[in-house]
């Protein structure tokens, strides 16, 4: 690369757990697998990239750093690039401090797509023919996507759970923001939650322990007939319906408390993903933006503690990654209300069609009390007759 780089890639590495998966063999039984740790303090870097060349070899070094991830925003100014948060909105703390953001919303020129479980036919060996799972992948994502060189990834589920697990990262003839991203693949087979400033994008390759990695090519460059992709005109959607869109919800007529009773593996629970984040989504909707977050947070990571749980399925692992996600959860759902109430105070008022008052309370009281005493007398002078005829 030569010159100014076109772009630039926001790196984080994790002050202390793994940014990838522990992946342990365990006797007559399905391996053991402990997910992402859940750091709080990180240091920050940027990587100048020019074409996806130079964003392959960026991410070829960062898959063998299992302390080191992606995220699409760019550091804010003034942060301690050496240690620091995982914010993109203050916090206000319950001593009364702040704790700043330290990344802000970006456009970038390079996209990576999530691609998980996808449904392999029979005819491919995903593993063998790499070249092979990579194109039957792109088959199903936009025809922009069709035949564009790509550094594709096998994800850490690959070879553990049954299905595709790629990753695949694009370079675009101009930069796109989040907004676009999620608009453009919204029916696509791709995870949006990485289509925001603070989401984790792991590329940090498994350590196995007491196995070989079952995936014998982890990772590589797929050529193809140009090195960029050029999107379609990306429409910015009304406010009220993109908030609607991607708020999370679930059963209507749920509030907080009960989103909170769903959440853990008993008889009627839901689980812990999609319970947590209706729980939030109805909680901020009902207090606004203005809300106590700090109280949320603390009673939500509560209820997961006390929730609950199949240990088979909901590890301590898991648990401890439910919490620590409860942070980028919150910010990305308090900027979904935020959109909601800025368009709502941006709207036109409707005008009133009538007068408005111009007597005071006690004037208007007044009023009411004679045109009462008016009633009174026609209705008594209407019911003398009719008694005196009985």
């Amino acid at each position: 690369m030569t010159g100014e780089p076109v772009d630039y890639v926001t790196i984080l590495t994790s002050k202390g757990p793994l940014a990838t998966k522990r992946i342990t063999a365990v006797p007559n039984g399905p391996p053991k697998v402990e997910s992402y740790g859940s750091a709080k303090f990180f240091s920050f870097a940027e990587a100048g990239v020019s074409s996806i060349h130079d964003l392959a070899a960026l991410l070829g070094r960062v898959e063998r750093a299992p302390r080191g991830f992606l995220v699409r925003g760019r550091p804010k100014d003034g942060i301690d690039h050496r240690r620091a948060q995982r914010r993109v909105r203050d916090r206000r703390n319950a001593d009364g401090t702040v704790t700043p953001a330290t990344i802000e919303a970006a456009e970038h020129h390079w996209i990576a797509l999530d691609c998980d479980r996808i449904a392999c036919p029979d005819w491919l060996d995903p593993f063998e023919e790499p070249d092979q799972t990579v194109e039957h992948v792109v088959s199903r994502l936009p025809v922009e996507f069709h035949d564009a060189t790509c550094w594709w990834q096998f994800t850490s589920s690959a070879g553990i759970k049954p299905g595709i697990s790629l990753r695949l990262f694009f370079w675009s003839d101009r930069a796109l923001a989040d907004w676009q991203l999620k608009q453009w693949l919204a029916d696509s087979p791709v995870d949006p939650s990485i289509f925001a400033p603070a989401q984790p994008i792991y590329v940090a390759r498994p350590i196995f322990v007491g196995m070989p990695d079952p995936v014998p090519f982890r990772s590589g460059v797929w050529r193809g007939d140009r090195d960029a992709i050029t999107p379609p005109a990306i429409q910015k959607p009304q406010g009220r319906a993109f908030a609607a869109e991607h708020a999370f919800t679930g059963s209507s007529g749920g509030g907080y408390e009960f989103y909170c009773g769903q959440i853990g593996d008993h008889e009627g629970g839901a689980g812990f993903f999609a319970p947590v984040k209706s729980a939030v989504a109805t909680w901020i909707a009902r207090q606004g933006a203005a809300g106590d977050t700090i109280w949320l947070r603390a009673d939500l990571e509560r209820v997961i503690r006390a929730a609950p749980r199949d240990s088979a399925i909901h590890g301590d692992d898991y648990i401890e990654f439910r919490v620590g996600d409860l942070d980028p959860l919150i910010d990305a759902i308090l900027e979904l209300q935020l959109a909601k109430e800025a368009e709502a105070e941006a709207a036109p008022r409707c005008e009133p069609t009538y007068p408005a008052p111009l007597a005071s309370v006690a004037e208007a009281r007044a009023v009411l009390a004679a045109a009462m005493d008016r009633f009174a007398v026609a209705a008594l002078a209407y019911g003398e007759p009719l008694a005196m005829a009985a």
